[in-house]
This record gives structure tokens, C-alpha cells and sequence, in this order.
């Protein structure tokens, strides 16, 4: 049955030289592989989109290696299996898998995840409970160790990673204060995610404002951007504040030089009020918080913790999702549909 499946996919065309744009990708048609024992063929149908791509477009040192003009785009999906060469799964499950920007995947079974309904819906298995959702969380407790009562601010707080952070933060008792472009964007982080605050970085006066919603200083800085960003917080971290740095979405189009000067003031804060400063991948903290799933999917319950879903639908969107999405368009978690279940 395998080898009469034909599976679009999109593969690595062109390195940008600045902005990503549609021209970095491929389409192409292949043919699938018979299954071996211990594997199984999903279909993929909702498909993850993540900024980290971006970092995988250059070619150079990052924490995992760059992508191949030719090479496949990686990618997280929810598939449901359409053949099983394993016990453990039948025609019909719904997974969670590695599943990459196509429309059918042959993966091993033990690295598929079953999926259970009762927990959640299944996309958010590619969003508060999955990657975007363990990024928060671990991120920020195991490197942010918020207090209750303490300052939390967050960058890019409308996206998928920084809705999660405040709303985490809010369940541990903390002021939260994120960070976003537009008004827009900004009144829905207070009024859809429950901020405290929501300060505009593209308007003017911004430095002031920000310091205006966090009269008692920042306690945990969640770092998703870098640049000016990140210049406006440092004056207001306090004594022994932390920052875990989980993105710098501001550089992923690349650097026309760093001024020595700006990287002096920063070391000169870290140094100063005695920060902690943590880059961290998402895989460095699994073993940190086998509670996860259960809490979160708690909270989600709960209707403590909300998530909100840019859906898109159709193959033929998945790149302008990805584009669109490092642009900041949209609000919270970028999905995109491209087949139903059965």
C-alpha cells in the first residue's frame, strides 16, 4: 500500500540573504517507502510552524545543524496512522510526531506519541502541550524561578512561547507584563491571556511605558527578541534577576555588525545587579518536569490556561504561515490544517 502512495513535501531551495521569502522553498512529489518493522505511516494533518527554522536557513553554527539546499523541512505534526508495522499502533490512532512540512511521514512507532483525547484537543499537542507548550514551562520555571509576587516580563507575549509564559506566571502568583507590537496585539494580551500590562514596542515612548508597568523593577525577563527589546529591560532588571533566553527573533534575518559598545552596557548590567543569563533549547529541560503534561492539561481544563490558534488551511499555505509568522502576523500559536481526520 506504501509504494502506491505519492507524498508531497516541501524541501530547502535557497538561503536567503536577508528575509526569508517564498523563494527559499520547494515543492516535490515523492514516492514512499515500504514500511519496515517497527515503523508507521501517518497522514499528517496539522502541521507546526516555529521560528527556529529561521536559524536553520543560515549556514552556520547553531544548536542544530543547518538545512541542505534539497534537504526535507523538518517540522512537528499531529498525523493519524494509516498503516502500522507495530503492535503498539493501529489504523486510525491519532500521534504526535516529527512529521515535517508533508503530507504523509513513515516514522519509527517508539518515536510516535499516542494521543489522548480526554486531555485535549489534538492541536494542542503542537501547542500548550507540546514543544511551544514545554518551552514555556520548563523556560521558565527551571531557569526563571518566578516567586509569587515577582515581576514577570515577556517579549513577543502575543506569539505562541510568550502567551504561555504570562499565563504560567499568573498561575504562580506573579505580575506579568509582556511585550508586543501594536495596540492590537496589546489589549488582547491583557484581555485574552490575562497580563497585567501589555506595552507596545513599536510606539513611541516606549522605554518610558515599559518602565511606567513595572514600577518595582523586573524580577524574571523572558527573552524571545533581543535588540531594542531587550536594550529598553536591562536598566529594569533587579538585584539577582533572571533571564532565560529561549529566542532573539530580531536577529534570525542575520546581523550587519554588533556595536561593541551596546555588548559592553549589557555586561556591564549582568554584572552590576549580579544576573543570571540562560540560553536554553527545549530538549535540555524535558527531564526537569516529568509533570508537565499533567499540569498543563490541568490547567487547560481548568480554563486556567487559554490557548489561542493562527489556523491556517491547505498544503499550499504552509510557507506563507511560516513567512507571515516571522513577520508577526497573526495571534498566539501558528497552525496549518492540511488534511481532516477520518
Amino acid at each position: 500500500m506504501t509504494n502506491a502512495l505519492k507524498n508531497r513535501q516541501y524541501v530547502f531551495a535557497a538561503r536567503p540573504e536577508d528575509e526569508a521569502t517564498a523563494g527559499c522553498f520547494g515543492q516535490v512529489e515523492t514516492v514512499l517507502p515500504a514500511l519496515q518493522p517497527g515503523q508507521i505511516l501517518c497522514r499528517n494533518l496539522w502541521l507546526s510552524v516555529d521560528p527556529y527554522l529561521r536559524l536553520k536557513m543560515h549556514d552556520r553554527e547553531s544548536y542544530t545543524p543547518p538545512l541542505q539546499i534539497g534537504e526535507a523541512i523538518p517540522g512537528n505534526s499531529v498525523a493519524q496512522v494509516v498503516t502500522s508495522a507495530d503492535p503498539a499502533f493501529q489504523p486510525g490512532d491519532l500521534v504526535a510526531i516529527s512529521g515535517g512540512w508533508q503530507e504523509y511521514a513513515v516514522v519509527r512507532a517508539a518515536h510516535a506519541k499516542p494521543l489522548d483525547p480526554a486531555l485535549s484537543r489534538p492541536e494542542s499537542w503542537l501547542g500548550a502541550l507540546g514543544m511551544t507548550g514545554f518551552t514555556a514551562y520548563g523556560g521558565l520555571l527551571s531557569i526563571g524561578q518566578p516567586k509569587a509576587g515577582e515581576t514577570v516580563v515577556v517579549s513577543a507575549a502575543a506569539g505562541a512561547v510568550g502567551s504561555l509564559v504570562g499565563q504560567i506566571a499568573r498561575q504562580l502568583g506573579c505580575r506579568v507584563v509582556g511585550i508586543a507590537g501594536g495596540p492590537e496585539k496589546c489589549a488582547r494580551v491583557v484581555a485574552d491571556f490575562g497580563f497585567d500590562a501589555c506595552v507596545d514596542y513599536r510606539a513611541e515612548g516606549f522605554a518610558g511605558a515599559l518602565a511606567a508597568a513595572c514600577p518595582k523593577g523586573v524580577d524574571v525577563y523572558f527573552e524571545n527578541v533581543g535588540g531594542k527589546v531587550a536594550a529598553a529591560v536591562m536598566p529594569l532588571l533587579n538585584m539577582f534577576a533572571r533571564i532565560p533566553v529561549c529566542g532573539l527573533i530580531s536577529q534570525y534575518d542575520g546581523q550587519s555588525g554588533t556595536d561593541p559598545k551596546a555588548l559592553e552596557e549589557f555586561m556591564r548590567w549582568v554584572l552590576v545587579r549580579r544576573l543570571t543569563l540562560r540560553g536554553f533549547i527545549v530538549y535540555d529541560l524535558y527531564q526537569n518536569h516529568p509533570e508537565f503534561t499533567d499540569t498543563m492539561a490541568g490547567w487547560l481544563r481548568s480554563g486556567a490556561i487559554r490557548e489561542e490558534f493562527n489556523l491556517h488551511s491547505g498544503f499550499d499555505q504552509v510557507v506563507p504561515a511560516f513567512l507571515g509568522m516571522l513577520k508577526g502576523a497573526g495571534f498566539g500559536k501558528t497552525l496549518v490544517q492540511i488534511a481532516e481526520p477520518v
